[in-house]
């Protein structure tokens, strides 16, 4: 893995490798969970289907299909209180074109064309084209919405983080997709390429020199001003909130949401993502062998970690009847965790499950891609190969005392009013 500088706030992340029968490109912006969101979620979902030169599906398609079939998708995340708008490639690698073409460096070509050379009418992207995007990105909302699981685990995040930029929905909101013009989705693509920290990330055989060129190339012409948005972290309050809704659904959600006490992504952080693992990760964690299996209090039952903002989200289906023991039997299993009430052999299952997740990302280009996209916000990024070495490192002690320092902050409850047709055993 090599880093590139490529202008302010621009740099091409190159991991050479002769693994995959294909590459992997992802061409990433990063800008703040501000503003008008939905304008920033549509840009990647709008640029990535067409440009000037090729201004439709077909044209586009067309290329896509010279380049050896090669698939362009687009994507929004969330990672800290920074949105991350990507659009990938996946193409043949260089190794197997036939006369020796260069896939990856056209595929490149390609891939930047629609981000830097849009269609554009009047100084306005064609309200034609916004107002079908307008459609699929409403559809997009509407289905996290629509799975209740999905929709709980949002409810909680806003009402948890409703005076932090972290509770915004990575997609924004009805009312702001429905309001959006050409013009205005315009405006913000003119200030993304001016003030979004940007990376292109790729994987696969191919030298990165003329990538290097390409992108230097396009941002000759830029004025940069890169704006990044510095995540808020915050310890647990002294009394959790709790909310409780009912919808139509058979099955209640619980999601609960603690301050996992850290004050900054790396503050602890290993020692942390162990503790949560052996507490609702795998099968041998808490969660799942005793609030799960061995007292059947839910369907499912987990615990995440997202050290990006410093917090452990549990979820869990169940039967409204169930809520307050299983609340107190999930408090109870964080606390055998803090008070190292957990085996030798969990807490090496723990470390080993954790290890093989991390080298697995080496399997395939679009997750080993995704790896290092996902750091874009980080100065230094770090290989699977090393944070495997960081988990050896971890004792039980440190678990222990990163356990201690996990406390509850939000309790959110969506009751079922047993006219519903979801299922998530």
């Amino acid at each position: 893995m090599t880093i590139y500088e490529i202008a302010d706030g621009v740099r091409l992340v190159s991991v050479r490798t002769d693994k995959f029968k294909t590459s992997r490109i992802s061409f990433t912006m990063a800008t703040p969970l501000e503003g008008n969101i939905s304008a920033k979620a549509i840009l990647p979902y709008l640029l990535h289907r067409r440009c000037a030169e090729y201004p439709d599906f077909t044209a586009f398609n067309g290329m896509l299909d010279e380049l050896y079939g090669a698939v362009v998708s687009a994507s929004v995340s969330k990672v800290g209180e920074n949105l991350l708008l990507s659009i990938n490639m996946t193409a043949v690698d260089d190794r197997f074109a036939l006369n020796g073409d260069k896939v990856t460096d056209e595929c490149v070509e390609l891939l930047t064309k629609p981000v830097f050379e849009p269609i554009v009418e009047n100084g306005a992207f064609p309200e034609k084209i916004v107002e079908e995007e307008k459609r699929l990105l409403t559809e997009k909302l509407e289905a996290e919405q629509n799975d209740k699981r999905h929709y709980a685990f949002d409810r909680c995040e806003q009402i948890m983080f409703a005076n932090e930029a972290y509770g915004k929905n990575r997609l924004g909101t009805a009312e702001e997709i429905a309001s959006l013009t050409g013009r205005d989705v315009y405006l913000q693509w003119l200030d993304l390429l001016k003030s979004a920290k940007m990376q292109l990330t790729m994987v696969g055989s191919c030298e990165p020199d003329k990538v290097k060129d390409i992108l230097t190339q396009k941002f000759a012409k830029i004025e940069r001003s890169p704006a990044v948005k510095e995540t808020d972290f915050f310890a647990g309050f002294p009394k959790p909130n709790y909310v409780c809704e009912t919808l139509p659904v058979k099955q209640g959600k619980l999601v609960m949401g603690f301050r996992a006490g850290m004050r900054n992504e790396d503050d602890n952080v290993y020692p942390m993502k162990v503790a949560v693992d052996i507490f609702g990760g795998g099968t041998y964690s808490k969660l799942f062998s005793v609030v799960r299996e061995k007292m059947s209090l839910c369907y499912y039952c987990s615990a995440s970690l997202f050290a990006q903002k410093g917090v452990v989200m549990v979820q869990s289906g169940i039967e409204n009847d169930n809520e307050e023991k299983a609340k107190s039997e999930i408090l109870n299993q964080l606390k055998e965790v803090a008070e190292g009430n957990f085996s030798n052999e969990t807490f090496s299952s723990s470390i080993k499950s954790l290890c093989d997740g991390r080298l697995s990302v080496n399997d395939i280009p679009e997750s080993l891609c995704a790896w290092y996209t996902a750091q874009m916000m980080r100065e230094e990024l770090i290989s699977p190969e090393e944070q495997v070495e960081k988990f050896k490192a971890v004792d039980k002690a440190q678990v222990i005392r990163a356990a201690k320092t996990i406390m509850l902050d939000t309790v959110y409850m969506l009751k079922g009013n047993a006219e519903g047709d979801d299922d998530d055993n």
